[in-house]
């Protein structure tokens, strides 16, 4: 992407969508290609689960299983290259091998509506690592309905994710955003924070019936079991 001079009037709204447990299933190649790559950085098996990732960004989830194995004590930067490196390396092979990831019901219809909407510009807001986002959502055929995204290679942080996608929306498409003209849609509690911290409008596919407490409590503009009923998500956002 090249950076343009000029802002140009923006389309009414910037979706923002998370990938995994909004868009897709995953399965788990991506959680164990980084286990795998931590594991041959710090000698010993390392194993991730659901509650370590979900939600958090690629970055904070490596810094985080390092930090508890005692290995982020030295050259900080260059441990977190070398564990990314390979887990792009594992995954690359591994991802498009397996075959206990899906897209969700209702999420190619959605995108394919949203994407003929004139008012409207599709965007990511994600903790994967640009490539290792690329890889997923390229194995669906969808990675080209998104013009820009924010990734987990951007910040560590979540809740700063909007800014980079808002900043990226300037410099690469030439189009300003602010948080009112911005829907974030997720599936997790954090996605449900981020979006309230940023004062946008959040619309959460809470597939796991256990987060829909913590989902609640940051409000919402919609909570939905799936994303079946995309009908229903478009008319939220073009609303």
């Amino acid at each position: 992407m090249t950076e343009i001079a000029d802002i140009t009037i923006h389309p009414k709204k910037l979706v923002l969508f998370d990938i995994d447990g909004t868009l897709l299933h995953c399965g788990s190649s991506a959680r164990e290609s980084m286990a795998q790559a931590i594991s041959e950085e710090v000698g010993s098996l390392v194993e991730l689960l659901v509650e370590d990732v979900a939600g958090s960004t690629d970055l904070a989830i490596m810094q985080q299983a390092l930090s508890r194995h005692g290995v982020l004590d030295g050259d900080i930067g260059g441990v977190l290259a070398r564990v990314t490196k390979r887990y792009l390396e594992i995954m690359k092979v591994a991802y498009p091998a397996r075959d206990d990831q899906y897209l969700y019901p209702g999420i190619r219809e959605l995108l394919e509506k949203l994407n003929g909407e004139p008012g409207i510009r599709l965007g990511l807001l994600t903790g994967n690592l640009i490539d290792s986002a690329r890889v997923k959502l390229a194995n669906y055929g969808i990675w080209e309905y998104f013009r820009v995204g924010a990734f987990g290679s951007d910040a560590t942080d979540r809740n700063e994710l909007p800014g980079v996608a808002w900043k990226k929306a300037a410099q690469e498409l030439g189009e300003q955003y602010t948080p009112e003209q911005t829907v974030l849609i997720g599936d997790t509690p954090r996605d449900a924070l981020c979006a309230r911290a940023n004062g946008i409008r959040g619309i959460i596919i809470c597939r796991r019936p256990e987060w829909r407490e913590q989902v609640q409590e940051h409000f919402p503009a919609m909570i939905l079991d799936s994303s079946v009923d995309y009908e229903a998500i478009w008319q939220m956002i073009i609303g």
